[in-house]
């Protein structure tokens, strides 16, 4: 295959709605006391809520950090190429990757089981055709992204690698998982597959930054970490280790935000000027915990971003060497070199 074919090669996703997934995050958000829920009725909605509080109990008692618990589970749905059952053998896995010991782990994850499948039950109850209803939710996103989405990933491709991305910075195929919307706007990825995930929103949140770019945003996340992990075993590196560490010690969940957004006006899909950095910032940061961080923080970033992206990052030929550049800047200004991370948005 030469080069002018690889260059034209389209990312192929394959869309999945994803219930499991949905039942995951409706769980772990009625866990906490002022969260959204996407049920309707209230006896459903307090099924979940005393459910989801019988899970925190078991973790507590399991000393097991309750947010590194849904954060290895979904990982494991997303991870997988299809809406697969939830298991007791899934929550094990979770448990494990937490923290859990050995002993007993398979009666902690048993009892955790029996809590989400009461919810399943509650959440099939109050939605029975939400596999219908999420494919026609994610409908539009997904019209959206196959008109645009795929031209913009060969020119941030491009622009990342000077003309010249490696064969496979795209992989052939990628899954997304298309959730029931909690918080108005949200996605995240696998931490070892070419999977990702995203709350299927039935319009943009916001009218400067439209939801596909979301999800743009997200591929290209995954071709960063992806291309990190088969760099690091190429070199003999352990791939685990290479994907908390040498990815995180260049900015790119930083630098790719305004890069996608050039590539975005330079097409006549957003305003360019300015360019919506701090709205893309606040849809896209990644955790609940960033959703608390007041307004000025993320100007502050938006601004030093700004002034990298016009001062050196757009004129780049080589675009690692300027991460480098805007992670000193960062540094200087006393700002975090990454959007925190759920895995990712959430």
């Amino acid at each position: 295959m030469d080069s002018t074919t690889l260059a034209r090669r389209h990312l192929r996703l394959n869309w999945i709605a994803s219930t499991t997934l949905s039942l995951l995050r409706a769980v772990e958000s009625a866990g906490r006391s002022s969260a959204r829920t996407p049920l309707k009725q209230p006896e459903h909605v307090a099924t979940i809520r005393d459910q989801a509080r019988r899970v925190t109990d078991r973790l507590v008692s399991a000393s097991v950090i309750e947010s590194d618990f849904w954060d290895h589970l979904i990982d494991e749905v997303v991870s997988c190429g299809n809406d697969p059952a939830l298991t007791a053998q899934l929550c094990e896995v979770a448990l494990l990757r937490a923290g859990h010991s050995h002993l007993q782990s398979d009666q902690t994850a048993a009892a955790i089981f029996r809590s989400l499948e009461t919810c399943r039950l509650a959440f099939q109850a109050d939605s029975p055709r939400l596999a219908e209803q999420l494919r026609l939710r994610y409908a539009p996103l997904k019209q959206a992204y196959e008109a645009y989405g795929p031209g913009m990933l060969r020119s941030i491709g491009n622009q990342i690698w000077n003309g010249s991305p490696p064969k496979d910075w795209w992989p052939g195929k990628a899954t997304v998982h298309a959730a029931a919307p909690i918080m108005t706007g949200a996605a995240g990825r696998s931490t070892g597959q070419t999977s990702v995930w995203i709350e299927a929103v039935l319009t943009d949140v916001s009218p400067e930054v439209p939801e596909w770019l979301r999800l743009v945003h997200q591929l290209t996340e995954m071709a960063v970490e992806t291309h990190t992990r088969t760099h690091a075993s190429h070199l003999g590196e352990d791939p685990a280790k290479s994907s908390s560490s040498s990815a995180s010690e260049l900015p790119w969940s930083l630098g790719i935000v305004p890069l996608i957004l050039h590539q975005a006006a330079d097409r006549g899909f957003i305003n360019g000027s300015p360019m919506p950095l701090g709205t893309a910032l606040r849809l896209w940061q990644t955790s609940d915990e960033c959703s608390t961080k007041p307004r000025g923080h993320v100007n502050e970033l938006g601004a030093v971003l700004d002034k990298w992206w016009v001062g050196v990052g757009s004129q780049a030929k080589a675009f690692p060497i300027a991460l480098k550049q805007l992670s000193e800047m960062l540094v200087t200004a006393g700002l975090p070199s990454t959007l925190p991370s759920f895995m990712e948005d959430r």
